[in-house]
């Protein structure tokens, strides 16, 4: 069965975030105007024809967090569509402790950044939480790559080559296609079979997104990629309305075509079962 499923998307209420970190955003253009409540959530997943998508808190750094039950409770008013990622951050002492818990609400999985959170993904304090992943058969989702705060010193999804050899249970996924570093997640993703990248905020960029489309189709891990919108950084529907226009480049322009055979396949044959996550029934 055919199910369109959007692997990215957060839900969070205003003070989930600091105002310097909103106003920050805001300085440095990153689309959407940073409200994700959850009628507003609710509405662009019906609008867009969403049949299962992931809720993800927000990276914990700054004052910045979305607790985990929050994740939770938005999962279940959607029985049987929805799966959450939870977001602790490596440096605290008690996040293995905060990942299970979040486990233990129900949650299926984690979401860190060595970019926001200014962490090496390689470190000693992220290995108890791989573990904890690996245990509990979840994936964890790093956002490394480009961002608008926090630091680039980690951010070259290379390193997360070191984290998929020693863990090869580990299901990793890559937000964002690891962007600008498409060809290195490429890379990492052609080595280690159980890492997975997400699409999500990149239809707005679609030259960026166009080869790194290309790249992955000559690295054959086209199949790995998952579509995500990164609500409210765009809604599905404007996500998906771009996405099948990537070729779209003009009169006068003739460019390779990136197959519509590949971007509806990235949009309806990506279950959560690839990843071994599954709604919690109705």
């Amino acid at each position: 069965m055919m199910e369109l499923v959007d692997w990215h998307t957060h839900c969070f209420l205003h003070d989930h975030r600091t105002d310097e970190d909103r106003a920050l955003q805001s300085q440095r253009g990153v689309l959407g105007d940073g409200e994700a409540e959850p009628e507003l959530h609710a509405q662009v997943i019906d609008e867009a024809g969403i049949d299962k998508f992931v809720v993800i808190a927000l990276p914990k750094f700054g004052g910045n967090h979305t607790p985990s039950e929050f994740i939770a409770e938005t999962v279940a008013r959607y029985p049987g569509r929805a799966v959450g990622l939870c977001s602790v951050h490596p440096h605290d002492a008690d996040a293995p402790e905060a990942f299970e818990h979040a486990l233990s609400l129900g949650l299926k999985g984690l979401k860190i950044s060595p970019t926001y959170q200014e962490m090496d993904p390689r470190s000693a304090a992220c290995r108890p939480l791989y573990e904890i992943a690996c245990q509990h058969d979840v994936p964890v989702m790093f956002h490394c790559g480009g961002a608008y705060t926090g630091s680039l010193e980690f951010a070259d999804p290379t390193l997360l080559d070191k984290v998929a050899m020693e863990h090869p249970k580990l299901k990793i996924i890559v937000a964002h296609f690891g962007q600008p570093y498409m060809e290195q997640t490429a890379i990492v993703m052609r080595k280690n079979p159980n890492v997975f990248a997400d699409l999500s905020a990149r239809y707005h960029r679609p030259w960026q997104l166009y080869n790194g489309l290309m790249i992955a189709q000559e690295y054959r891990v086209a199949d790995r990629l998952l579509f995500g919108s990164d609500f409210p950084v765009r809604t599905p529907r404007k996500a998906i309305d771009e996405f099948r226009a990537l070729n779209d480049w003009g009169e006068g322009l003739a460019m390779p075509r990136i197959p519509d055979k590949l971007i509806e396949s990235i949009l309806y044959e990506r279950p959560l079962s690839m990843l071994g996550i599954e709604p919690d029934p109705a």
